[in-house]
């Protein structure tokens, strides 16, 4: 049976199938963050992306029917390169490129640098996910109830290893590997570096394990059914908290910093504090039911059933390398504001940037485009003060020949001290 065909199965179990339009990123309380995500753009790719995989440099999204290259940066199509037959997990690791074919149960390797094919690996039945950590390769073979090793170097299988019920994902922190077993709703923890089976994990009452991300430091596991992320303590496999109010979370990724949960019924992404597992803000993209991957300041989201690919991008204050200094009626020399997480977007999609002054020393000003200027007032009181600015994001496309435009803002205070000119 078809993927797409057994993903509308687990719906109809689940309950009611949710329809609707994208909802606008929504921040979570009332104060201003420090950094927000936002879609900065929607790239079509064709099929159904399910697999999505960043390196940093490229973005790699299996779309059941071949594999897509976009540019990392840009979000611009690289390439489409034919691999297996249903190509449906892929994973990068930034020098080799690994993708699962659901349909003829092989894992093909390609060079990063260039996407071309280095060879094809048989492994188990109908294999799903696929993780690298950079020295192994471990996919789960969904329908043989096993993980196959790669060796990712040379692409020879070490071993297979019994799971769970059909294992439809893993996840390799280099350490432990974590396979999320759909049908028995368990996950099993591997030792990285001999394979053996350390436990398994019954959380809660079980449901329908589907997705699995590892950081290291937390282990998060989507239940697609239960409408929960549970979060797993990465040294002994505990659970930490279980988290609810997901609309069918079908696919997510942890960066260390935050995590980032596609939920199949709302077309939306939850961003999660990695820290305190505290939702931050719902973000709308495509229809998704697809996979997710984070890497820096960029989130890719692969929404299967319209063949596009969301990029989510997460912008903040870079917080200067220097002491920002002014001397008392002095001119300040321009001194230009830094954004992180400020790549370019590709037509339709226009990203701009605009700055606000919350709280200035007294002469000194703030252009739109960012800059600091002017000369600190000769009443200033030297010592350590402090400049609070805002920052918004416009992303401005097309719905028909309208312009849709949504913007995002972010504050930052950056400590400032003010040298007497007597000094």
């Amino acid at each position: 049976m078809g993927t797409g065909i057994r993903r509308i199965v687990r719906a109809v179990l689940a309950g009611s199938l949710v329809f609707g339009g994208a909802l606008s990123a929504a921040v979570i309380g009332g104060a201003l963050p420090a950094s927000a995500a936002s879609v900065v753009q929607t790239i079509y790719v064709g099929g159904r992306p399910e697999g999505v995989s960043s390196d940093g440099s490229h973005v790699w999204v299996a779309n059941e029917g071949n594999l897509v290259e976009l540019n990392a940066s840009t979000g611009a199509l690289i390439q489409t390169i034919g691999v297996g037959s249903f190509p449906f997990g892929v994973s990068s690791d930034g020098i080799h490129v690994w993708v699962a074919s659901y349909g003829d149960n092989t894992v093909t390797e390609l060079n990063a640098s260039d996407g071309s094919p280095v060879r094809s690996t048989p492994v188990g039945s109908s294999p799903a996910g696929v993780s690298s950590d950079g020295t192994h390769v471990w996919v789960a073979n969904e329908y043989s109830n096993t993980v196959t090793e790669l060796n990712a170097s040379t692409g020879a299988a070490v071993q297979t290893i019994g799971v769970g019920s059909l294992p439809f994902a893993v996840s390799s922190d280099g350490i432990h590997v974590w396979v999320a077993n759909y049908g028995d709703a368990t996950v099993t923890e591997l030792n990285a570096s001999t394979g053996a089976v350390v436990q398994t994990l019954t959380l809660g009452s079980g449901s329908s394990t589907q997705s699995i991300s590892s950081d290291g430091t937390h282990v998060w596991v989507a239940d697609w059914g239960g409408y929960t992320v549970t979060e797993l303590d990465a040294s002994t496999g505990a659970v930490v908290r279980t988290i609810g109010g997901f609309a069918a979370p079908t696919a997510l990724a942890s960066d260390g910093t935050n995590v980032w949960v596609a939920n199949e019924n709302s077309n939306t992404v939850t961003e999660l504090n990695a820290s305190t597992g505290a939702a931050v803000q719902s973000i709308g993209v495509g229809n998704v039911s697809g996979g997710v991957s984070a890497h820096g300041s960029h989130v890719w989201v692969g929404n299967s059933d319209d063949g596009t690919v969301t990029e989510i991008e997460d912008f903040a204050v870079v917080p200067p390398t220097e002491p920002l200094l002014g001397i008392e009626g002095k001119p300040w020399p321009p001194d230009a504001l830094q954004i992180e997480g400020s790549d370019v977007s590709t037509p339709p999609y226009v990203t701009t940037f605009k700055w606000h002054k919350v709280s200035l020393p007294q002469g000194l000003k703030l252009s739109s485009a960012g800059v600091l200027s002017g000369t600190p007032n000769k009443k200033l009181t030297p010592g350590t003060t402090s400049i609070t600015v805002q920052v918004t994001q416009t992303v401005t496309t097309l719905n028909g020949n309208k312009k849709v435009k949504t913007k995002t803002t972010v504050q930052s205070t950056i400590p400032l001290t003010i040298v007497s000119s007597n000094s």
